[in-house]
């Protein structure tokens, strides 16, 4: 018997585009506007969304106070947790 056997895939919409698509992200710095961390935020949010699929929009919003500790207390406690909200702290409040 000679023949070419084929395989069929299902072809299925991209999750991760259909989870993006429309969504606003949110990256939450906790510094003042003006400083490094804000500056090296907003750079990193403008190249990301163009490698996300569904081509998301962001907002950089800035929210200092105590050594970033309200910005990652806020993160931590109220933040919704669907990968829509993103974080940029100090680097030493982890240990502090």
């Amino acid at each position: 018997m000679t023949g070419v056997q084929t395989c069929a895939l299902p072809i299925s919409a991209d999750p991760v585009a259909d989870f993006y698509k429309g969504k606003q992200l949110r990256l939450i710095v906790g510094n003042p506007p003006g400083g490094g961390y804000d500056l090296y935020s907003r750079l990193m949010m403008r190249y990301l969304v163009k490698y996300l699929p569904g081509n998301p929009t962001y907002i950089v919003q800035n929210m200092d106070g105590a050594g970033s500790r309200i910005a990652s207390n806020w993160l931590y406690t109220i933040a919704p947790r669907d990968g829509t909200v993103l974080g940029a702290v100090g680097q030493a409040t982890p240990t502090d």
